[in-house]
Formats: C-alpha cells, sequence, structure tokens
C-alpha cells in the first residue's frame, strides 16, 4: 500500500510516502502518466506499533504546483501540490465548531444541507439541588454527543486563540457562519459563541460548574430531538481554573477588537481566581450515581492553577499571580496540552505572550519545552509512520496527541528557528491527513479516503449520506477500546490498526472539539507559511 497526505503538499516543504511494497519501481507521474521524478528510497524497516515494513519514498525536491502519481509496485496514488494547500482545511476545522453550535438553529443558509433547527434552550437545574435552575443555553457540544463540560471548552477555545495570536494572516472572516463579514475573524467569532457559554456556567461566587448535559447520553436523534431534562453538575475545581485561565487569555486576543467584552471576561476569570484562593481543599469531579455522560474528572489541579496563573499575570501583571506561576512551574509537565494535562498551555502563555518575565525562570521553562521538542523527534526519527506515538499512546483520542506533539515541535521552531522541528511536525500533519497505517485520513471532507462514519450523532441522524464536513476523529485506540472495537477488531491487531471507521465505536472514531482544535493550530501554522 502507498499512505501520504491526501490534502495536498507545500510547494517548498518536505514530501513524503509510506510504502508497504517491496519499492522495486517507485516513481512520480504527471497526470499524463509521464514519469517526471524518481523518489529516494529509504531501506525497508519494520515498524512494530503497525507490524508493517515500511520504506520513506522522499520527492522533497518536486516544487512546481500540481496533480500528480505516486507509482510503486503496480499501485498508484494521487497527490498535491500548492502553495496554500491547508487554507481550505483551515477554515473547515474552524466552522466545524460552527457545527457542533448548540442552543440555536443552523440555518441552511450557513450550513447547508447539514441544518437542523434549535436544540437544548430550556433552563438546567442542579443535579443535587433542584431549587437551583439557571439558563445555560449555548456553546458547543463537546463531542459526538450532546454534552457541553467547561474543561475541554476552555482548552479548544485555548487551542484556537493561540492558533490567531501567533499566526493570523491564517485566518479570514468569510467562512459563512452567522457573524461573517463583522470585521472580526471567523475563529474569534466562534470562540466568543462559546466564551459566552462559559460565561453562563460560573455561579455568582466565581465557581464553575462542571458540565452541562442530560442524565444519560441521547441516544442517535437529531439534537432539537433530544429534549431530556438538563442537569448542572457541582461547581469543580478544575473547571474554574481552566474557565479562569480561557478567559483571562481572551481578555488579552479580545480587547484589540472588543472594549466591554474583554472587561466582562477579566472580570470573571478574576472572579474564578478568588473562589478557588477561598476554596483550597481540591475535590476530583466523579460522575453520581446513574448517569452516564462524559466524566473529565482529574485528580490534580496544580496544572489548571499554573494555566490561571500564567494567563492572569499576562493580562493583569499583578505579582500574586506570577508568585503562584513560579511556585507551581516545577511541579507540573510544561508540554502537555491536552483537556486533563494543561500545563503546557501555562508554557506558551509564559513563551509568547508574557511580557519582560523573570530572566532565570522563563530559560528554565524554554529549555524544558525545548527539551520536550527533542524528544519528540527523536521519537518520530524511529517511527515507522512519521509520528512520535509509541505504542502505549494509541488511546481515545489518539489523533489529539498526534496534533499535540505537532504543536509543541511547531513552538520550538518558533522558538529557534530549526527546521527539524518544523520538518517533525509537519510529518505528524501528514499521518493526519493520511500517512497513517489506516490509510484514513482523520478529517471529515478532506482526502480521498476521509473516514465517513464518526461517532457523532447529527452525522448519523440526519439522513444524509455524507458526514458533518470538518471534523477529526480520534483514530486508533488499542489501550481503551469500546466493546464493538473489540468485537470486530482482531485482538492481535497491532496499536497503530485498532481503529474502525464505524458509526457504532466511540471509542476509536468519535470526534471531538478538543481533537479539532490543535489541528486548527498546526494547519494555520502550515497555511501561513505560504502567505506572502
Amino acid at each position: 500500500m502507498i499512505h501520504l497526505n491526501q490534502v495536498g503538499f507545500d510547494k517548498d516543504m518536505p514530501k513524503k510516502a509510506i510504502i508497504t511494497t517491496k519499492g522495486e519501481y517507485c516513481v512520480i507521474l504527471s497526470e499524463d502518466n509521464e514519469v517526471i521524478f524518481q523518489p529516494q528510497l529509504t531501506a525497508p524497516f519494520f515498524d512494530s506499533v503497525s507490524g508493517d515494513t515500511v520504506r520513506c519514498a522522499d520527492f522533497s525536491e518536486l516544487k512546481k504546483p500540481g496533480a500528480y502519481f505516486l507509482f510503486a509496485d503496480g499501485m498508484k496514488k494521487k497527490f498535491y501540490i500548492s502553495g496554500r494547500p491547508y487554507r481550505a482545511l483551515t477554515g473547515a476545522l474552524v466552522k466545524g465548531m460552527y457545527y457542533q453550535r448548540c442552543g440555536c438553529a443552523l440555518e441552511e443558509k450557513y450550513s447547508g444541507k447539514f441544518c437542523h433547527g434549535a436544540c437544548h434552550t430550556g433552563k438546567a437545574v442542579l443535579e443535587n439541588d433542584k431549587s437551583v435552575v439557571k439558563d445555560v443555553s449555548g456553546g458547543w457540544h463537546d463531542a459526538g454527543d450532546y454534552g457541553r463540560y467547561v474543561i475541554p471548552a476552555a482548552v479548544t477555545v485555548s487551542h484556537m486563540l493561540y492558533a490567531y495570536e501567533l499566526f493570523p494572516k491564517a485566518f479570514t472572516d468569510n467562512l459563512d457562519i452567522p457573524e461573517s463579514g463583522n470585521g472580526t475573524p471567523d475563529i474569534l467569532n466562534e470562540c466568543r459563541y462559546e466564551l459566552e457559554w462559559m460565561m453562563k456556567m460560573q455561579r455568582e461566587d466565581g465557581g464553575l460548574y462542571h458540565k452541562v448535559t442530560t442524565r444519560i447520553f441521547a441516544p442517535f436523534i437529531m439534537p432539537e430531538n433530544d429534549t431530556g431534562e438538563l442537569l448542572l453538575f457541582r461547581v469543580t475545581h478544575t473547571a474554574t481554573a481552566a474557565f479562569a485561565a480561557s478567559l483571562a487569555q481572551a481578555y488579552r486576543v479580545f480587547k484589540t477588537h472588543d472594549r466591554a467584552f474583554p472587561e466582562k471576561m477579566l472580570e470573571a476569570s478574576v472572579r474564578a481566581w478568588n473562589w478557588l484562593e477561598k476554596n483550597p481543599e481540591f475535590e476530583p469531579f466523579v460522575n453520581p450515581p446513574n448517569t452516564r455522560s462524559g466524566g473529565y474528572g482529574d485528580e490534580n489541579c496544580d496544572d489548571e492553577i499554573f494555566w490561571a496563573a500564567c494567563e492572569l499575570f499576562a493580562a493583569t501583571k499583578e505579582e500574586k499571580y506570577r508568585q503562584s506561576m513560579l511556585a507551581l512551574a516545577d511541579k507540573i509537565e510544561i508540554h502537555k496540552l491536552g483537556w486533563r494535562d494543561v500545563g503546557g498551555l501555562g508554557a506558551l502563555c509564559c513563551l509568547f505572550a508574557i511580557k519582560n518575565p523573570d530572566g532565570d525562570f522563563t530559560k528554565k521553562l524554554r529549555q524544558r519545552f525545548l527539551a520536550e521538542a527533542d524528544n519528540y523527534v527523536e521519537k518520530q526519527k524511529n517511527s515507522g509512520y512519521g509520528t512520535a506515538l509509541v505504542a502505549e499512546e494509541y488511546i481515545w483520542g489518539s489523533t489529539m496527541l498526534v496534533m499535540n506533539y505537532a504543536i509543541v515541535l511547531i513552538c520550538a521552531k518558533l522558538l529557534t528557528g530549526k527546521d527539524e522541528y518544523q520538518n517533525a511536525a509537519q510529518s505528524h500533519l501528514d499521518y493526519l491527513l493520511g500517512m497513517n497505517a489506516t490509510g484514513y485520513s482523520f478529517v471529515t471532507g478532506f482526502g480521498e479516503n476521509a473516514f465517513r462514519y464518526p461517532h457523532h450523532r447529527p452525522s448519523y441522524a440526519d439522513g444524509i449520506d455524507d458526514p458533518v464536513p470538518g471534523l477529526v476523529s480520534g483514530g486508533p485506540n488499542k489501550r481503551f477500546p469500546d466493546l464493538v472495537c473489540q468485537k470486530l477488531i482482531p485482538p492481535e491487531t497491532p496499536p497503530a490498526k485498532f481503529y474502525i471507521d464505524h458509526t457504532w465505536t466511540a471509542s476509536a472514531n468519535e470526534n471531538a472539539i478538543y481533537w479539532n482544535s490543535p489541528a486548527i493550530f498546526v494547519t494555520a501554522y502550515f497555511d501561513s507559511l505560504g502567505i506572502e
């Protein structure tokens, strides 16, 4: 088989494919079948996580824009070279968030055949105190279900805001969402929709309700038909700290576009921090009995508080936030960017946003961050399919790890100027778009063999053959397979192939907002390279 990036290669970037055949005859053909280039092939290499013996075909020297075929051992695979191959993809990943909107109708004018009615517009009651009733409409559905959760929301918004802060030219105001044309880039318009919901989740004393969901996951119905009772779940430290961080960052970004809204967010962020100071005893969130919706529990809150301290110091320059930041930095992993481990978001704030920080602190943090990037580069070099993933990391949402590693590598490139980081990040993006052991592009609507059957209720229930576009799949997951995967995938299947494009497997083929958001960061970076 031939495995390659199915969306396209930047004309000036490395271009590689993985072949699992003998490689006895490997050439590049033009669209009219003329041989125009012969790629260099590496020696065969056994990749244990996929079970494949692979060869890498390098055709980086081919720079002329156009459509081509890679021909190897009787097989042919089409690919594309252009100046900005990820422009449409970046926009689609952002608009994928629009398709996740809750509390409003998706009008045909903006969503075409994927339109549907308004959903989840009623008030929610507190799960352990029915006297508390609150309007928490709005925001994004978190994943393939209809729950809305503060911690993933905060991380998702942060990925998107850092993408905009670092690569603003990659974003436009013409994604055809209701706010398009208002003079604000649509990535910020979309973030604002989520941020306004997050502020509804804040209690008057500053604490944040953990989530709003129905008691159990909805069946595979359209969102407007999910009319079960909406429940709020108790205030948690992790939700409150993540909210404080995300809102402080949003204040910094939005204050160049608006006045009243950023000030409102900063005030909400400070109130959340004050709640944390008044309530220092951490209690992990656990779903109450008879509740089956996302838990998003965490056994530690130090990384969320570190992130919040960094962002609030960047926003206010108040000494108490700097002191908290300095006290916590050595206790956390400053390269993690997922919903559970957010220390890397604090590191991005320190390295790219804070002005005149403590010199020794920043130097040490930078060294630690770059050491992790170096570790990813070495792992990537020893991987058959070009990522830093090891066998035990093929987990629920393994594509999130791939994209988060790419973010670290991109930031290392920005800090040092070294191309080895950029090239390693490109390889991770290639993986997402088809250069992986499954042969799928893990973004709906992008790639010759894009996955088509996400564990996504609207994509199933709308009766439309095509899935909602611009959604990222969780990808191979051998560590935590659901019963469907256990039944349909042979147990001896290697981790990198433990995947099935099937609606009924949440563990391998669900989408999530915090899988889209790191992909937005990565594609925006590479798209920005092609902007004159």
